[in-house]
Order: structure tokens, then sequence, then C-alpha cells
């Protein structure tokens, strides 16, 4: 297995009014097989950043290409890394500029929690008797209500000169992986529409719609609703990751 040394001090960090760019280099060693075959396997190495990925610490910019390079040394193969603000990946080329708009909604939504974040829960007392002596236990029982939250969704519409399917493929259904329209993570998800207006000109609508307490799941821990005695780690509730996280910064969408 090939072994990679990242962030070589031979890179370039660019930052102008014309927008930011870094570049990384990247040593891949101990690559086999093939000579044909080591410089692909470098740059598709594990521990490289793909096309797409987010700079770690600069933030706006995203991995626009990757290139391997040979040395001197057969097993050896650098491999230059570049970021920046991709100038082409949406199409972007008919005028007209970007029209925002802000659209406020209500969506329904099943809690366990009440406001402070407590489960939604009912505490009663099941009783027996036998021989003369009598126990009670005591069990706690697990509610799920509906209730509805104001939400709001921002849209970007815009005309492209490249058919949008591949964007609505990247985006649609995703949530933010990182800080977007001034929230964290998991707090917008995509949706992604469009009309044709001519062989070249697509009229394309960015909708990020808004849940402040994020989109993950909320599981409870409990059997035909009655939680355990064991489920006491974080109240019994833990989340779950259901929608893929993405980067949004390659859409190039003005910040409000």
């Amino acid at each position: 297995m090939s072994r990679v040394i990242a962030d070589l001090i031979d890179g370039e960090a660019r930052l102008s009014l014309q927008g930011n760019s870094v570049r990384r280099l990247f040593q891949v060693q101990e690559l086999t097989g093939a000579a044909s075959h080591k410089l692909i396997a470098a740059a598709a190495a594990s521990g490289i950043p793909r096309v797409g990925d987010a700079h770690p610490s600069l933030g706006g910019v995203v991995v626009t290409d990757v290139r391997a390079s040979a040395t001197g040394d057969p097993t050896i193969a650098t491999v230059e890394v570049t970021y920046a603000i991709p100038q082409s990946s949406t199409g972007v080329g008919v005028g007209g500029g970007v029209e925002v708009s802000i659209v406020s909604d209500l969506y329904t939504e099943e809690t366990i929690t009440d406001v402070s974040g407590q489960r939604i829960e009912t505490t009663f007392f099941s009783t027996g008797g036998s021989g003369g002596s009598f126990s009670s236990t005591v069990q706690v029982q697990a509610h799920r209500i509906e209730v509805q939250r104001p939400t709001f969704t921002v849209q970007y519409s815009r005309t492209e000169t490249a058919p949008p399917l591949d964007l609505s493929l990247a985006y649609s259904g995703k949530v933010n992986s990182g800080y977007f329209l001034k929230q964290g993570a998991d707090r917008w998800l995509c949706n992604v529409e469009s009309s044709q207006n001519s062989a070249n000109e697509h009229r394309v609508r960015y909708s990020f719609t808004l849940n402040r307490g994020g989109w993950q799941a909320l599981i409870a821990h409990n059997s035909a609703g009655i939680i355990p005695a064991t489920a006491t780690t974080n109240n019994g509730i833990r989340s779950a990751q259901v929608y893929e996280r993405v980067n949004f910064a390659a859409l190039r969408l003005p910040a409000l």
C-alpha cells in the first residue's frame, strides 16, 4: 500500500481580489505495479483530496484539479492539488445575474423532546400481588407528537449555460457540510430545479430550506413505547445522520 506525505513546503497560497487559490503538494511513496498505472494510483491514493473537497482551513475554495507527476524515483510521485473558486463547474456565463428570494413556510415534524430538549414522557406505576405481598414497578411511557415548525427557504435563480442534471444529482437532497448562510453544518437542505430557455440557456433555481435544529433524525430507545431502565445515556436519545453532506461553496452563490 502506498504512503502519502502531505503538504510539502513547496506549495503556494494566493489571496487576491480575483479570488483565493491554494496549491498543496503531496508525495506518494512505495508505488508498485505497472509504470502506466503508477501516476493514476498516486492521484487516487488514500489521503489525497478529491475534486470538490473543501480546503481544510481556507473557506470558499474547493479542489478543482489533481495532478500527479513523476520523480527520479519510479516508486515516488508528486501530486499537486489545486484549490480555487471553480470558474466553470456551474456553467455560468449568460447575463442576468443572480436573483435571490426568501420564502417563509411551516413544516410538520415529529418530536420526542420539549423545548428544553427533555423527552416527552409519562411516568406511571404498575402494581401486582402474589401470596399476600405486593410490588410496584415504575415505568416510563415515551411519546411522539407532531408540531408545526416555522422555517424559510432561500432561493437563488440564475441563467446557466450547462444542463443542470449533474448539479441536481450532486446537490439535491443534500445538506451543508460546513458553515453556510450564517448557519452551521446540517442546517440547510438543498433542492435544484430548472427550465430550458434555449439550447445554451438554462434557468436554474437553487433552494435551501432551513431547519434550525439540524436535518439529522432523533432516535429514542424504547420497546413498545416503554423506555427500558438501561436507556439512560443522553436521556435515551441519539441523533442519526440521514442526509449526505456536501460543500455548497462550489456553487459560487452570493452570501446574504
